[in-house]
């Protein structure tokens, strides 16, 4: 072959316009979508075979209405998945399943406003797939959100895998049954530059950073697919504001897992600088969907002359050194997402240990000083881990802005001023720190979290500007504070001597979402506003200031412990810089940051406070609470609805999302309390948990 030296072997895929729309992930196309959305009528399902004769092509399903696409094919190589929305507004996405003998077809999934795409199938039998059944807007736009679902081969038991603030792309399974799949993320940090490559069990356990977890490269990556008998990973890298298609990358954890310490840019072998550019790799050939069929050779839809003729992608034999050989193409539709029409060796399926009859998991931390995320801080100084749970807007209404070294952003649903926190945030409690770096406690299932260590103080020392997900049951454990996944454990610590996980200790009452009228503004009722009246330079009175962009009726207390400009646009835009407050902003870069870089401990309105300002003297449980509402990014909002200024349509518009995601959740509730029940009297049984 002219590409290499393997043969190129039968494969399905699919002919569709170029996926992507004003962002890489933007491609669900929901019916019912509340702003954007990206449909181009005309596709096909196709099979290669390179011993027919003639052109080697042969339509298996063809819409020209309609789009067809995500293809994959069964172990046994006798059924092909995809997913097919048949028209813009009277149909979504859903999964498919013809067999190949036949060419019979038969829907898997259903329902209206919800786009289910991206199907993977598993060892198992079961299939992993990308929906909007999440129901949640994108927090820096007014686009649908998608997470990671499985069900049975039949469609049935559909239950949530992944719990996150915005898009999951592109599931796939690796030799050894790992699931690749990008994930975007940005909790207190900018949204651009983290799309890094994630990885979990099939059951959804186990979810971590596989590569660029704190990069500003990649940009995106996406696509991923496991070298077979190999840690290594083709994918494409591609960029934020911009469609799918990239650079063909090669990466090697083994290498390094951040920039560019482990990838290689590929066809042909080239240097490989770590840039910053949003819309990264969008000149010159473009690439897409690379398969491996091994270390060094690919199938992958190539277009060789870019921008400039955008609908030119064919499928081509590559290999890594840059040698091409075109297989399919065609003139009126880009070809998309080769996958060989084979049997595969049947991956033992991994056993599950999640048990749904549970609403918890827990975490180990073997020693929080280990790993680079408390470089220099001294052993004894963390006392305390804390776990705040996020939660994520289900529409858009209102909106602000965001800026710093990350880049810009909208803000959509606001629960904070400009560079405040992206979302409402719920301290679900503390955890004591042993000694020697340990701790060892539960937290509630199949919810976002994230971690904060605290020192004697309860400042915050550092913080985690990503989130974690348990499922029910799970043991999830690391060594430290973002250490390396090529790390090693640490031998047995003090955290895990008596077996027992604590119990998180609660901050000051029931768990609720932090909020600035509830929590903060009755210390600044009791303690300041004697002085700090409409007279003063800095007012901290309760009285309403209403924001007519951000859709909130914000505090005068707020405004001005924020240090609010007013932009462009009437925009109410906080400085987290200032030294009074002192937080870590919405648009801080994606690398690191160090222990003490911002938040209380660096705070001169806490400092005032603890010296004794005028003569005041807060208790223990004041301090606390206004050092939180620092280090969880100044919310003023406990949750989407509070303070809101929003008209009866705006409401309306609202309560009919959140009442569809409700109706969602109920009938997966339903759907995993049936597959708990025990086999019926005919012997049927259900699906291992």
């Amino acid at each position: 072959m002219s590409a290499g030296a393997t043969s190129v072997p039968k494969f399905v895929f699919v002919k569709h316009a170029v996926m992507g729309g004003s962002h890489y992930a933007y491609t669900e196309a929901q019916s019912d979508a509340q702003n954007e959305r990206h449909f181009t009528p005309g596709s096909a399902l196709c099979l290669y075979d390179p011993a027919k004769p003639g052109d080697h092509v042969e339509t298996l399903l063809e819409d020209k209405t309609g789009a067809i696409r995500d293809p994959d094919v069964s172990w046994s190589g006798l059924q092909i998945l995809f997913s097919w929305k048949k028209n813009l507004n009277e149909d979504d996405y859903h999964l498919y399943e013809m067999d190949v003998a036949t060419r019979k077809i038969r829907q898997l999934t259903s329902g209206p406003g919800v786009a289910d795409y991206e199907a993977c199938y598993l060892p198992s039998g079961d299939i992993i797939f990308n929906s909007t059944r999440c129901v949640q807007t994108v927090d820096c736009w007014w686009t649908e959100v998608s997470n990671l679902y499985r069900c049975n081969k039949d469609g049935q038991f559909i239950r949530r895998l992944t719990f996150d603030q915005v898009h999951d792309n592109f599931p796939t399974i690796t030799w050894d049954g790992t699931i690749l799949y990008t994930r975007w993320e940005y909790n207190d940090r900018g949204q651009i530059y983290t799309q890094p490559l994630f990885q979990m069990n099939p059951d959804g356990t186990g979810q971590a950073a596989f590569y660029a977890g704190n990069s500003w490269f990649p940009t995106t990556i996406i696509h991923a697919r496991g070298i077979p008998r190999s840690q290594k990973v083709v994918a494409t890298a591609t960029g934020h504001h911009s469609t799918q298609p990239g650079k063909l990358i090669l990466i090697d954890p083994a290498k390094g897992r951040e920039e560019n310490e482990g990838v290689q840019l590929i066809a042909p072998v080239r240097d490989t600088p770590a840039a910053r550019i949003d819309s990264y790799g969008q000149d010159g050939e473009l690439f897409a969907y690379p398969y491996p069929l091994s270390e060094t050779d690919f199938l992958v839809s190539y277009n060789p002359d870019g921008k400039r003729n955008f609908r030119n992608f064919g499928i081509y034999h590559i290999s890594i050194d840059g040698k091409k050989e075109l297989l399919v193409s065609d003139p009126a539709l880009p070809c998309n997402r080769p996958i060989p029409l084979v049997a595969r060796p049947r991956i033992p399926p991994r056993p599950s240990y999640v048990d749904y009859r549970r609403g918890d998991g827990t975490c180990y931390v073997q020693d929080v000083y280990a790993g680079p995320g408390l470089k220099g801080v001294p052993r004894g100084t963390i006392k305390t881990l804390r776990v705040i749970a996020l939660d994520f807007r289900a529409a858009g209404i209102g909106e602000n802005s965001n800026g710093g070294p990350g880049g810009r952003a909208l803000i959509s649903t606001p629960v904070a001023i400009g560079n405040g926190t992206w979302d409402p945030k719920t301290i679900l409690g503390d955890a004591t720190v042993q000694p020697d770096g340990s701790v060892f406690f539960r937290v509630p299932a199949r919810i976002p979290v994230y971690f904060q260590m605290l020192d004697d103080k309860n400042r915050m020392v550092a913080t985690m500007r990503s989130w974690t997900t348990l499922q029910p049951g799970e043991i999830a454990s690391c060594v430290g504070c973002h250490e390396t996944k090529n790390s090693t454990p640490i031998p047995l610590s003090a955290a895990l001597y008596s077996g027992v996980p604590q119990v998180l200790r609660p901050f000051y009452g029931p768990p609720h979402g932090f909020s600035f009228p509830r929590d903060i503004q009755p210390i600044l009722d009791r303690r300041c506003v004697t002085c700090h009246n409409d007279k003063h330079k800095l007012p901290l009175m309760s009285n309403t200031v209403a924001d007519d962009v951000a859709k909130r009726n914000w505090s005068t207390a707020y405004l001005s412990l924020t240090h609010v400009n007013i932009r462009q646009r009437n925009r109410f835009t906080g400085d987290p810089n200032h030294p009074v407050v002192n937080w870590i902003g919405t648009q801080s870069a994606p690398p690191m940051l160090p222990p003490y870089s911002a938040g209380s401990a660096k705070s001169k309105l806490i400092a005032q406070l603890e010296a004794g300002h005028s003569k005041l003297k807060l208790t223990r449980e004041e301090m606390d609470k206004l050092a939180a509402w620092i280090d969880l990014g100044v919310p003023f909002c406990g949750d989407y609805r509070e303070a809101n200024a929003w008209s009866k349509d705006e409401q309306a518009r609202y309560d009919r999302y959140l009442s569809k995601r409700i109706r969602l959740a109920t009938e997966e509730k339903t759907a995993i309390t049936d597959l708990l029940k025990p086999p019926d009297r005919f012997g049927q049984t259900r699906p291992p948990r």
